[in-house]
């Protein structure tokens, strides 16, 4: 499979000590280096960006991305389901 939107590098380890509300996925908020900051983002298995609430692509390059961080309601949040994905998930490239 083939993601669209990959995580810099030096974010894919401090993902992987956030916690995941699913198998694999865990909701984070990502800070820009010009300092905006997007809420509500799906990340797989601690590398992939593949969807965020509220939008039909990514609004930003991935290499804008200064930090990824969780809140309390990311751990745990009331929306589970209902995410589009920006990937093809039928495992076919």
């Amino acid at each position: 499979m083939t993601f669209k939107y990959t995580l810099p590098k030096h974010l894919i380890e401090k993902t992987a000590y956030c916690e995941e509300f699913a198998n694999g996925g865990t909701q984070v908020n990502i800070k820009l280096r010009d300092g905006r900051v997007f809420r509500k983002i799906l990340i797989s298995n601690s590398t992939w960006i593949v969807a965020m609430r509220g939008y039909d692509d990514l609004p930003f390059d991935a290499s804008e991305i200064e930090d990824v961080f969780q809140n309390e309601g990311d751990k745990n949040p009331e929306e589970h389901g209902g995410w589009k994905f920006w990937d093809d998930w039928s495992g076919q490239d």
